[in-house]
């Protein structure tokens, strides 16, 4: 694994673990490098930030483009949405870069917007409407800002949101 792997790691880590981003100095020392190394791979906390956003978005798309060959977005969608921030999965790590970010995200914005596009796209192919997709993906997003403010929030299973949506138009 490269220097720059481990310290995305270690800030994903730190921030499923805490809820927050680690400061620089914390992340150095999370990751085993120096504060040096670490500005050698980010120049600055925004460049991190925007590097951790994105290769979460690339792992998310990996999963639900993997779950719609299984028939399974909509499962997929909803268990990443129902973790919690401990040992959290891509989209609360998301929320949690994206939330505690202090930073001018710049493009990353616009490509969490395009990531969105995609699994909603991808939701909608199985449920046969981009109304339904969206249903179920706010669901999702209202698990995971759910579970980031109380780890007891309720998880909604996807019987149950299949029972409100259906699975076809």
């Amino acid at each position: 694994m490269t220097a720059r792997m481990v310290i995305l790691d270690a800030a994903r880590s730190y921030a499923s673990t805490h809820g927050r981003l680690p400061s620089l100095d914390v992340l150095a020392a999370e990751a085993g490098v120096s504060k040096g190394g670490l500005m050698h791979h980010f120049s600055s906390r925004s460049s991190l930030v925007a590097a951790l956003i994105v290769a979460v978005l690339d792992e998310t798309d990996r999963e639900l483009s993997d779950a719609s060959a299984r028939g399974e977005v909509v499962h997929t969608w909803l268990r990443l949405s129902a973790q919690t921030v401990v040992g959290g999965t891509p989209l609360t790590t998301l929320a949690v870069v994206t939330f505690g970010a202090n930073d001018d995200l710049g493009d990353t914005v616009e490509q969490i917007r395009d990531a969105t596009e995609r699994w909603e796209s991808l939701l909608a192919a199985e449920l046969g409407s981009l109304e339904k997709a969206r249903m179920v993906r706010l669901i999702g997003d209202g698990m995971v800002l759910g579970r980031l403010i109380d780890d007891r929030a309720p998880v909604v299973t996807t019987e149950q949101v299949m029972a409100v949506v259906g699975r076809a138009s």
